[in-house]
């Protein structure tokens, strides 16, 4: 009887032993799941922080500078000509882009000018791109559907000679008959509601 009762107690002990262990591991765990979090944003935090000052200077650096005199574009039909034809007496909202960028990335970045913009406004749009693939031809014919209305016009890759183009990504600028750029901005994919709200503020400000 003696021999059961100790035995009974040595069980009991090694269940709570096991039972404290066992939450011991499973704080381990969390305390280590909080820390990788709290680790993980701390990067992305610093990541976006290190992209929104990237994308500022040069977008300091880039604003009123005068785009290249009678800069050559061509059409989707493939008609030449100069942009100046295109700029007419408004603004004109520049979305830079090149089969370098992400090709994700650009069609995300399209559908949301669609989204933002309304259709009513797109004429005052010009998408400029830059390839050298016939098969990529067709592919900017596609894209512009997704945002009809406005202009797509070819061009020589970083033939702008903005210092945007450094960045290596696609970007934004205000334009108009002066032909000087202005309001440049870049954005990211990580970075959506600062894009949707530049674009709401150059349809507030140019568009309205």
């Amino acid at each position: 009887m003696k021999a059961r009762f100790w035995l009974l107690g040595l069980i009991f002990l090694l269940l709570i032993n096991a039972a404290w262990i066992w939450r011991l591991d499973q704080n381990n765990k969390e305390n280590n799941l909080r820390m990788n979090d709290t680790r993980d944003r701390f990067i992305e935090a610093n990541r976006e922080l290190y992209l929104l000052n990237r994308g500022w200077r040069f977008s300091m650096k880039s604003n009123d500078k005068p785009l290249p005199f009678h800069l050559q574009v061509q059409s989707t039909d493939g008609k030449t000509s100069i942009i100046d034809k295109f700029l007419g007496s408004t603004k004109k909202l520049v979305l830079v882009l090149s089969d370098r960028h992400c090709s994700t990335c650009v069609d995300q970045l399209l559908l949301m000018v669609k989204t933002e913009i309304p259709e009513f406004y797109r004429n005052n749009i010009l998408v400029l791109f830059s390839t050298e693939e016939q098969a990529s031809r067709v592919q900017w014919q596609h894209r512009k559907r997704i945002l009809q209305g406005a202009e797509f016009l070819e061009i020589d890759d970083r033939s702008l000679n903005l210092p945007m183009d450094s960045l290596g990504n696609p970007y934004f600028f205000i334009t108009g008959p002066d032909q000087i750029a202005g309001f440049a901005f870049t954005p990211y994919p990580s970075l959506e509601a600062q894009t949707k709200e530049y674009l709401g503020l150059i349809k507030e400000r140019y568009f309205n």
